[in-house]
C-alpha cells in the first residue's frame, strides 16, 4: 500500500507528509515570493540528496548552494558566521529563502542562521535523516552548540514549512537509522501510548530489519510527527507542556558534551538520548512512582536495542557539572522530565548531584548494546 502524502496547517509551520510531498514544493515556494533561493547541506546531503530533489522540484535549479561538513562539531558559531557572510555577499535580504537539506544538524544550524539573519529571514526543512524527519525539524527549535554544551544559543523560530519525503531515509546507514529511531521510542514513551504498545512488542534491532522506505516506518514517523507537533502547536516556547519532549535529553546532551569537550564527534545524538532514557527510567522509578516491571521493560528494550555510550568520567562528576549548566536546570539544580508511567510524564522534577550520578551508575550497569534481542517479532501495530 503506497501512503498518500498528508498536507497538516498550523499556525506556525505547514507539514508536507508522504511520498508525494515533494510535488507541493514548487508552488509552496512560489508562494513565499523569494528574492533569492539558498540551499544549506552537508557533504553528505550534497552528495546524496541533493540530485534527489533537483530531479523532483525545477524551482532550485538556480539556488546557490552552502556546504558544511557534517557532523555535530559543524553546529558552531563560527559557521553561523560564516553563512551569515555568504548571504551578505550574495545580496539575501530580507525576502530570500533558506532551505534547509539535511539531518538534525542542518535543520537546528539552518534555523539559528534564519532566525538570526536581518532579524529574521524565511526557511524550509527539508529532513534527510530519520533524526530529522521524527524530531529536529519539527517544532522551530533553532540552536548551536557553544562551550562544548549541547544547543545552548538558539531560538524559537518556525520553520515556513516542513517536507518530509520518506524516499530520503533509504540514503541513511543503519546506525543513522537506529539513532534517530531513538526519539520515536521518546515520544511513545512520554505521550503515545498506542505507538509503545506497537514498539514493545517489537525490538529494535527486528524493525531495523525492514525496509527503511516502507509503509511500517512512514506510520512510525508519521505518528512521531503528528505527536511532537501537536506539542509544539500548544506549547510553542516551552513554558510547560512541551517539556515532555526532554525525556532522555538532559543526561544525553551531557554525554555528548562531555564527547565533544574530548574532541570526540562520533557520538550519536539517538544513541546519546537512549542512554538518557536509560537513566532517566532509573529516576522515574526513584523520584516519580514508575514500578519495577515498568523500568524493567524499559531498560530492557532500550538496552537491547542500542549501543553503549561510553564516557570515562568514574565517579560522574564531570557529568554531574555539565547537568548543573542545562537549560533547563534552576539555581545549579537540574530538572528532569521523568514519567510515572508511559504516556504519564511528570514535569520538571530536581534532582540532586547524588541522585544524577546514582542513575549512571545505574546505566553503567546495565548491560546494553546486544546485537539481536532475543525472541521473534511479527512486527504488527
Amino acid at each position: 500500500m503506497k501512503l498518500t502524502s498528508r498536507i497538516v496547517t498550523t499556525n506556525r509551520t505547514i507539514l508536507f507528509t508522504g511520498n508525494d510531498s515533494l510535488s507541493f514544493f514548487d508552488r509552496f515556494v512560489v508562494s513565499l515570493h523569494p528574492a533569492g533561493i539558498f540551499i544549506l547541506m552537508d557533504s553528505n546531503t550534497r552528495r546524496d540528496c541533493l540530485p534527489v530533489i533537483l530531479e523532483k522540484t525545477g524551482i532550485l535549479s538556480k539556488a546557490r548552494i552552502i556546504e558544511i561538513e557534517s557532523g555535530e562539531a559543524s553546529k558552531s558559531i563560527e559557521n553561523a558566521c560564516r553563512i551569515w557572510s555568504e548571504l551578505a555577499e550574495a545580496g539575501a535580504d530580507r525576502t530570500s529563502l533558506l532551505i534547509n537539506l539535511g539531518g538534525g544538524v542542518v535543520s537546528d544550524l539552518g534555523g539559528f542562521v534564519a532566525a538570526g539573519y536581518h532579524r529574521g529571514i524565511a526557511y524550509i526543512n527539508v529532513p534527510t535523516s530519520l533524526m530529522g524527519q521524527a524530531d529536529a525539524a519539527i517544532g522551530g527549535k533553532t540552536a548551536i552548540n557553544f562551550g562544548n554544551m549541547k544547543n545552548q544559543v538558539g531560538s524559537f523560530y518556525p520553520a515556513k514549512a516542513v517536507f518530509i519525503w520518506p524516499g530520503f531515509l533509504g540514503t541513511l546507514a543503519q546506525k543513522h537509522v537506529r539513532s534517530g529511531f531513538a526519539e520515536i521510542i521518546k515520544c511513545a514513551l512520554v505521550g503515545d501510548t498506542k505507538l509503545w504498545n506497537t514498539l514493545k512488542r517489537n525490538p529494535v534491532n527486528d524493525l531495523l530489519r525492514m525496509p527503511v522506505q516502507g509503509d511500517l516506518w512512514e506510520k512510525l514517523v508519521r505518528s512521531t510527527v503528528a505527536f511532537k507537533n501537536r506539542v509544539a502547536t500548544r506549547d510553542f516556547r516551552e513554558r510547560r507542556l512541551r517539556q515532555v519532549l526532554n525525556f532522555g535529553h538532559t543526561i544525553g546532551h551531557a554525554m555528548e558534551g562531555y564527547a565533544l569537550s574530548r574532541g570526540d564527534t562520533g557520538i550519536l545524538h539517538g544513541d546519546a538520548v537512549a542512554a538518557g532514557m536509560v537513566s532517566a527510567a532509573f529516576l522515574s522509578y526513584r523520584k516519580a512512582g514508575m514500578s519495577k516491571s515498568n523500568l524493567d521493560l524499559i531498560t530492557g528494550y532500550l538496552s537491547r536495542g542500542f549501543p553503549p555510550v561510553d564516557f570515562p568520567d568514574d565517579d560522574g562528576s564531570q557529568f554531574a557539572g555539565l547537568i548543573a549548566c542545562d537549560k533547563k536546570a534552576r539555581g545549579g539544580i537540574a530538572r528532569f522530565t521523568l514519567i510515572a508511567a508511559p504516556g504519564n510524564p511528570v514535569l520538571g522534577v530536581p534532582c540532586t548531584r547524588e541522585e544524577v550520578i546514582e542513575a549512571l551508575t545505574f546505566y553503567r550497569s546495565t548491560p546494553t548494546g546486544s546485537s539481536t534481542p532475543t525472541g521473534s517479532s511479527t512486527l504488527s501495530g
